[in-house]
């Protein structure tokens, strides 16, 4: 400073050390990647869980059409080896199929999680732990244990997947996970009880549709939903997982020389 309290035009200012600086710029740059690979922390669940709900509609279609395509109203006949053993998939479809999309998820997550630093694993753990109950809950090893338990896993096995992941998502503070979750939840185990379909064949008598339109469309309501939820999720997923992947790196700059 000279007399005048002003700053000495003559004094240089400090600069960081070459080094120091491309040290600075790789840790922003790895916070970079950080926050993108979060971006997976939406992502992962909504790539399986969209698939798999697609899969839980189509699946439930064709089983309808196995059972029914070849009878007249009124009519009725006795199932085959076959379709029976079919039947029997698409009603443990969520307890089995659904119960290893979580265990992928966990996976998943504890992969993502060694490679890029994000999170604790917890949700690995979580994910992992719940897919596994799910499965040895649905072989029946666990009803001498926990009869009630058990139960209710037979009937809502959806709504378990879907607590794991809200429990993972509460873990995050990620609202928009919990948000997608809560929709699958709820929209799997609705349709689990046949009520968009219901909803839908009311809906049509109010509406005043013929009978020959209630009876092809009405029981699509719960296809209808699943497929409409599971697509959602995916697109949603794959922005997610692309927004990362195509995000632009820092491009480190070496200081100026100091004069």
């Amino acid at each position: 400073m000279n007399e005048t309290n002003q700053p000495d035009p003559t004094s240089s200012t400090p600069r960081l050390d070459p080094d120091e600086a491309r040290e600075l710029l790789s840790r922003t740059e790895q916070v970079r990647r950080t926050a993108r690979a979060d971006q997976q922390g939406v992502a992962i669940p909504l790539l399986v869980l969209g698939p798999l709900t697609v899969g839980a509609a189509v699946l439930n279609e064709i089983g309808q059409w196995v059972e029914f395509h070849d009878l007249g109203p009124g009519e009725s006949r006795s199932a085959t080896p076959d379709e029976l053993a079919f039947t029997s998939f698409v009603d443990r479809y969520w307890g089995t199929v659904g119960a290893v999309g979580l265990l992928v998820i966990g996976v998943w997550f504890g992969w993502r999680s060694r490679r890029h630093g994000v999170g604790s694993g917890a949700g690995a753990w979580i994910a992992g732990a719940v897919g596994v109950y799910v499965l040895f809950a649905y072989s029946g090893l666990l009803l001498p244990m926990w009869p009630p338990l058990t139960i209710l896993t037979f009937l809502a096995p959806s709504a378990f997947i879907a607590v794991a992941l809200l429990l993972i998502a509460w873990r995050r503070h990620n609202l928009r996970l919990a948000l997608w979750i809560l929709a699958f939840g709820v929209v799997t185990v609705m349709a689990g009880l046949f009520v968009f379909a219901n909803r839908l064949y009311d809906l049509l008598g109010l509406l005043g549709a013929s009978t020959d339109v209630v009876s092809a469309v009405g029981g699509k309501g719960d296809t209808a939903a699943q497929v409409i939820l599971g697509v959602a999720m995916f697109v949603v997923g794959w922005r997610a997982h692309r927004s990362r992947a195509i995000a632009p790196p820092a491009t480190p700059t070496t200081p100026a020389p100091s004069p």
